[in-house]
């Protein structure tokens, strides 16, 4: 876990951190959302759309047994059984996966459109596909891996049809820009591959030994991540040109195509919304062992994510 006192030392005079008054001046409401007929043990929301229209999650019942969820328009609907691991769902609804075998634990990724399962081919040689989001032209970006386990970070167009991304090394997709812009790690170093070019390798804010990043998303252009020395997190973001930028103590959860970012403060246990410059605390608990997340964050600037096992959204003044 990462030492708030540490980061502070790291971070002096370079992070900034809410106040009080930002709180105060940027009242954000919390509101759970509408969940489908039955009796349900919990419900997990995971992805949403950018236009903020759907969202999806996993539900499970009383009886044990897992269910595959879309909110429409706030709607939600119980799709069934879900096939195996959600990952993101695009403005038209399509939803993107994967399915582990439970004995190989090896996955296979696949696309829901129109009520039906496609799955999505891997590589020449591939054992193993796992899809990890989807853009609003419906490519999807994930990775195949290869039976000598090389992992290749692969997108896949609206036709199925599969691309492996160029790199040296293994390496593996995280999330994909509304422009094709691809994030993820080649031999573990974050990296950024724009449309038909090489990877780009994002440079750490602290390059020093012990120091490592972790891309979390891309919206807009910008990358949104956690970069980690020793015990201490800071939230990242990466511009169109490469700099790295600090945004606070924490790690990175959510951005959109606006630049808004959603971060969670672990030792505080707080949930912020960072829009326009102004940090607004995203509200969830009971205190004092308040369980909450951001997922996804619209380009409107709604937030949404869960309250212990409640899905819900925050909305901001």
């Amino acid at each position: 876990m990462r030492l708030l006192m540490t980061a502070a030392c790291v971070l002096a005079g370079v992070v900034a951190v809410p106040t009080a008054a930002q709180a105060a001046d940027a009242a954000c409401v919390r509101q759970n959302l509408s969940v489908p007929t039955g009796s349900w043990q919990r419900i997990d929301l995971l992805a949403a759309d950018p236009s903020g229209r759907f969202q999806i999650g996993w539900g499970a019942d009383t009886s044990g047994h897992d269910h595959m969820i879309r909110w429409d328009d706030g709607v939600p609907a119980d799709l069934g059984t879900p096939p195996g691991s959600l990952a993101d769902v695009d403005q038209r609804g399509d939803i993107v996966g994967t399915t582990f075998d439970e004995q190989t634990y090896r996955g296979a990724a696949w696309r829901y459109s129109g009520g039906q399962v496609s799955v999505l081919p891997g590589l020449p040689d591939s054992v193993e596909t796992v899809a990890r989001a989807i853009a609003p032209d419906g490519t999807v970006t994930g990775r195949s891996r290869s039976a000598d386990g090389r992992s290749t970070a692969v997108v896949w167009a609206p036709d199925n049809s599969i691309h492996a991304l160029p790199a040296t090394g293994s390496s593996q997709a995280i999330d994909i820009d509304a422009d094709g812009t691809v994030i993820g790690t080649v031999d573990d170093v974050p990296v950024r591959w724009a449309p038909g070019s090489e990877p780009e390798t994002l440079p750490l804010y602290e390059p020093q030994d012990g120091t490592y990043a972790q891309l979390t998303a891309i919206g807009g252009g910008t990358v949104l991540g956690t970069e980690t020395t020793g015990s201490a997190g800071r939230v990242v973001t990466w511009s169109r040109e490469g700099t790295p930028v600090v945004v606070a103590d924490g790690t990175g959860q959510a951005i959109n195509a606006q630049g808004s970012i959603a971060y969670f403060r672990p030792y505080q246990n707080e949930l912020w919304l960072r829009q326009d410059g102004v940090d607004r605390a995203l509200p969830f608990g009971p205190s004092p062992y308040a369980v909450g997340k951001v997922v996804a964050l619209t380009d409107t600037g709604v937030a949404y994510g869960q309250n212990f096992s409640t899905p819900v959204r925050w909305t901001c003044p």
